[in-house]
């Protein structure tokens, strides 16, 4: 695993990790718990997607 791909897993897990903590905000609890696991996804998904844009930019030049 690259360092910005673990970079974008952690930071999607940590603002996951925040949305636990935060019990005043409108969703189901266990959509909330599950919350560090669908940031981490997010950041991965992320990740890609930044990926593929420098990727593109490469062939183009």
């Amino acid at each position: 695993m690259g360092p910005t791909r673990l970079r974008y897993t952690m930071l999607g897990f940590i603002i996951g990790v925040l949305i636990v903590w935060l019990k005043e905000l409108p969703i189901s609890s266990g959509v909330r718990f599950a919350a560090p696991f669908y940031g981490a996804g997010i950041g991965l998904l992320v990740d890609g997607i930044i990926q593929r844009i420098k990727q593109g930019k490469g062939k183009n030049e």
